[in-house]
């Protein structure tokens, strides 16, 4: 007996046999191959593979949504032109110069408003994995190949801005979930006062502190004024039977932080006849915040708060 092709049957099925045979061959090499393998380097591929996978992905706005603002932008462009058309089309010849300049003006406030409205024309959102970030720049055994980061914090007046939130601010910057060798906080008093001064003297003193303990548990938010006056179950996902009691003693360290600063606050609120002074006896070249030198001072270095 053969096949339309002129094969006898009996050979094709030894064929098809042969290739079922080699098929089972290689899938129980490869379970042998799979079984060798330990579970830990399993799981040490797995974090390599994620450090391929995209960073981010663009999370798609329902056409439902932009429709409407989309229209309101068509409308606005007609009645803008409907506006340009009137406006070049009735000069005002007894002041031409005036009505010139008002026009270019005009133009060049609907030119950027235009520009301004190309990104929200088709905006984007994005959802980041912060897991695959480390993974591609944060290897066992490696430097971090992760991005030096530069925060500015910027005050003027420490009576008007309470120096305890800028220190809450420079505190939550500083236990930042990042190298510490790649972060850097920069405070810029542009009214060079005293105060600010001091209490940077105090923040720097107490994120030695602070800073050790958010990295050790991974305390969120990272601001001690609003970690310590939230109203919830702290002992969620901590494990380690040292928390409860480094806890109180942070919360307790805080509070006399807190003090500290209240008392720099009001000393300050009455300043001398003679301005301030420094422990030398020197005149605070910041006396007159209108007119003073440039003043930098580095509280904290790599060492000061691992």
């Amino acid at each position: 007996m053969t096949e339309d092709n002129g094969n006898p049957i009996w050979k094709n099925r030894v064929e098809s046999w042969k290739e079922k045979k080699n098929k089972k061959k290689k899938t129980s090499i490869k379970v042998e191959i799979e079984a060798q393998v330990p579970p830990e380097q399993l799981m040490e591929d797995k974090p390599a593979a994620d450090a391929f996978q995209p960073l981010s992905t663009v999370i798609p706005i329902p056409k439902s949504r932009l429709a409407p603002y989309r229209t309101v932008i068509i409308m606005r462009l007609i009645i803008l032109g409907l506006f340009f058309h009137y406006r070049v089309t009735n000069p005002v010849d007894s002041a031409f110069a005036l009505w010139l300049t008002s026009v270019i003006c005009e133009i060049w406030f609907a030119f950027s408003w235009v520009l301004d409205q190309f990104p929200k024309w088709y905006p984007i959102n994005r959802d980041t994995y912060i897991d695959r970030l480390s993974a591609r720049y944060e290897r066992e055994g490696e430097p971090s190949e992760l991005a030096a980061v530069d925060f500015f914090v910027s005050t003027v007046d420490p009576l008007k801005e309470p120096p305890l939130i800028t220190a809450n601010t420079v505190l939550s910057i500083l236990a930042l979930d990042y190298p510490v060798d790649k972060v850097s906080c920069y405070v810029s008093d542009d009214g060079a006062a005293m105060l600010s001064f001091e209490s940077l003297v105090e923040t720097a003193d107490f994120a030695r502190k602070w800073v050790p303990f958010c990295k050790k548990f991974s305390i969120e938010p990272r601001a001690p004024e609003f970690y310590f006056s939230q109203k919830i179950d702290y002992l969620k996902d901590k494990v380690q039977s040292s928390f409860v009691k480094e806890r109180r003693a942070m919360k307790r360290d805080y509070e006399e932080f807190k003090i500290r600063i209240n008392a720099l606050v009001a000393k300050a609120q009455k300043t001398p006849e003679e301005g301030w002074t420094m422990q030398d006896g020197t005149p605070w070249p910041g006396n007159n915040t209108r007119d003073h030198p440039g003043m930098i001072q580095v509280f904290l270095g790599y060492s000061g708060a691992p």
